[in-house]
């Protein structure tokens, strides 16, 4: 289907609003997105976050790791 403004013939970069987000003028409620199917893409968005979160974590632990394991040490001896 194809999701165009009426007015401007642009396509709806956003089914959620009311208005086109170009020429302003309203959105027939057959192409706009209803209350579940934007249920339904926040928790998809959600659910990506938190994927992305949890891969980010992981590699900051593993860059962390690797920087540990490849650090140094240099022991100093003082004599008196």
């Amino acid at each position: 289907m194809k999701h165009d403004c009426p007015k401007c013939q642009r396509v709806l970069y956003n089914r959620r609003l009311k208005h086109c987000g170009f020429c302003g003028a309203p959105i027939p409620e057959e192409l706009r997105f209803t209350a579940e199917e934007i249920a339904a893409l926040d928790r998809q968005m959600a659910e990506l976050e938190a994927s992305r979160q949890q891969r980010e974590a992981a590699a900051a632990a593993a860059r962390a790791a690797t920087q540990a394991q490849s650090a140094i040490v240099i022991p100093i001896i003082i004599s008196s």
